[in-house]
């Protein structure tokens, strides 16, 4: 989940509010007729959830890259991927990357890693996600895992994800890495640029039509060059977050304006769980308001980029808020569970 340092977010609205424009968005057709869709992660996809899947009218499943598992390597993720292909309703299929943490359940994790072991492990993640570790996305060790000629990419591309679902791309705006970029004399936003642009042309020689989706970061719009080689922007919690343990597992209401972060009224509308992650994490998107998060998506939304939600609700009333309120808006909504863990029919 993001989380912004003061000055970045106002330098990046002062950037918005002069009129800096991005440029013109890479072709999305293949996301245009993409009406609802469905996010699942945190699970072993079962037999009876595949088949829902592919019985369901979803046009596009975003599933995490299950493969590179160390304890799932063998998962049949070409039959899967294919049998959603072929469905009544085909499904888009994009693979789940974590492209600015390592986690310690991959394939590319050795025994002997750790915090500072290699260098580029900086830190552990700043909301309570157990096993995942922010990293400075620019060292060579960690691009060959993904861009080496046998690396996740070329794994992707094999067994035929039609694109990828980028996760951590606000990396860029983490304190461990803001500080050890300053180190280096390295600008973590352009390096992130570069990363994403390498990403993308990696995975393009592979499938020219491969997408490419990149997970909050929504601010990035202001620049070009990231628009230029990203499909989409899709941003979690911009109405409703949970916490990382899942508990709660949703209907957290973020402030809505930026007069309301912080506020004791807002402070008072919590429930007692969701006071407990806001008090345990200052720096956590429930302090963060809903105008941020909407600016943002405007400015990626005027530069043409499709524009995907994630909100994290289980209360009917909360749920049919979202969907309505995103929709109106012009964006794709998806509305879940924090763990992104469980089957949910479309929303019509």
């Amino acid at each position: 989940m993001p989380k912004y340092s003061f000055l970045s977010r106002w330098l990046l609205l002062l950037l918005m509010l002069v009129g800096v424009q991005s440029g013109v968005a890479r072709a999305t057709s293949g996301l245009n007729t993409v009406n609802t869709w469905l996010y699942v992660i945190d699970v072993n996809l079962s037999e009876e959830m595949v088949t829902q899947i592919t019985e369901s009218a979803y046009d596009m499943v975003v599933i995490d890259f299950i493969a590179s598992e160390a304890f799932n390597t063998d998962y049949p993720l070409a039959e899967v991927i294919a049998e959603w292909h072929d469905a009544e309703i085909p499904k888009i299929v994009l693979a789940y990357i974590d492209v600015g943490q390592a986690e310690s359940y991959r394939t590319y994790w050795q025994p002997d890693w750790g915090l500072g072991n290699p260098e580029w492990i900086l830190s552990e993640d700043p909301d309570g996600w157990e096993e995942n570790y922010p990293v400075a996305y620019w060292y060579d060790e960690w691009r060959d895992i993904w861009l080496a000629e046998d690396g996740y990419l070329a794994q992707i591309a094999e067994v035929g994800f039609d694109g990828v679902y980028l996760d951590w791309v606000e990396a860029y705006d983490d304190e461990s890495v803001i500080a050890f970029a300053e180190q280096e004399g390295i600008d973590p936003i352009q390096e992130m640029i570069w990363w994403v642009q390498d990403i993308g042309d990696a995975l393009r020689s592979y499938n020219a039509d491969a997408l490419v989706i990149g997970q909050n970061a929504a601010e990035l719009a202001v620049y070009p060059d990231y628009v230029e080689v990203i499909d989409a922007i899709a941003q979690e919690q911009v109405w409703f977050d949970g916490s990382a343990d899942n508990e709660p597992a949703g209907d957290c209401p973020l402030p809505l304006t930026e007069a309301d972060i912080d506020s004791a009224d807002y402070v008072a509308s919590l429930s007692p769980e969701c006071l407990e992650q806001y008090e345990t994490y200052p720096e956590s998107t429930l302090h963060v308001s809903s105008e941020w998060y909407l600016d943002s998506l405007m400015v990626a939304q005027d530069a043409g980029l499709p524009i995907f939600t994630i909100d994290y609700a289980l209360e009917p009333e909360n749920i049919a808020w979202v969907y309505q309120e995103s929709r109106s808006l012009g964006f794709i909504p998806f509305v879940s569970s924090r763990a992104l863990n469980i089957y949910l029919d479309p929303v019509p």
